[in-house]
């Protein structure tokens, strides 16, 4: 439990740092508290699943950081790499996601008479179409990576929502948590990329994508105790 511990206090502590120095503006503080906070979180999820670790949770991780560490050189020279780096992880969460719908299919048919998961729907719907037309003044590599972030954060949050109306677990909770932040995260990185000058923008993405990191790990630790525990014991646990 101490070593447990010692994990988040590290990556909390280094997130507050990181905030702290988006906010004055001090690239020595960001350039010394933001490689902690990927590994710190990553042993977090080590000593939680005991060493089990899966193989596309940690390639995923690990692009994450060297996504990370890319912006943190540059942002404007690295930004292609970058946003690939970044974009491999979304490929596992949804193939992850589409593992966790086929297993709760199996468990009973989904309905979507609820009228939250259309209203959801149509807020995605809305947030792709404007999103893509306030950044349709980029290059077309560019903006071919922005739509294919769109169309994969898209299946994200169609398949998060649905199973979170059609089942309720620990699980999901953060799955849920961790698609949002996803998408907030990314909605943020293009407003502060166009205005670069409105720190509260910059702050905004800089909170929800740090924090998506831990939520990802969270949920993922839950998967990963099913795998453990088996089967009959999954939704008991959660």
């Amino acid at each position: 439990m101490a070593n447990l511990n010692s994990a988040l206090v590290l990556y909390f502590g280094a997130l507050i740092l990181y905030v702290v120095s988006i906010f004055f503006d001090s690239p020595n503080l960001e350039l010394f508290s933001r490689p902690i906070i990927i590994p710190s979180i990553y042993y977090f999820y080590f000593i939680s699943v005991k060493g089990r670790v899966n193989l596309l949770f940690s390639v995923s991780i690990l692009s994450f950081f060297i996504g990370e560490i890319l912006y943190l050189i540059s942002t404007s020279d690295f930004l292609i790499p970058g946003l690939i780096c970044f974009g491999i992880p979304y490929f596992i969460v949804t193939y992850f996601l589409c593992q966790d719908f086929l297993y709760y299919l199996k468990k009973k048919k989904y309905s979507i008479t609820n009228l939250s998961f259309y209203i959801v729907l149509l807020l995605l719907f809305y947030l792709l179409y404007n999103v893509l037309s306030f950044i349709n003044e980029t290059s077309q590599l560019e903006f071919s990576i922005y739509i294919m972030y769109g169309i994969l954060l898209f299946v994200m949050g169609i398949i998060t929502f649905l199973i979170q109306f059609n089942f309720n677990n620990r699980t999901i909770l953060f799955m849920v948590l961790m698609v949002t932040s996803f998408i907030v995260s990314d909605l943020f990185f293009i407003f502060s990329e166009k205005m670069k000058d409105v720190i509260a923008l910059k702050l905004i993405n800089v909170i929800s994508q740090q924090s998506s990191y831990f939520l990802f790990v969270c949920y993922f630790i839950y998967r990963t105790r099913f795998k453990i525990y088996g089967k009959s014991d999954f939704l008991k646990m959660n």
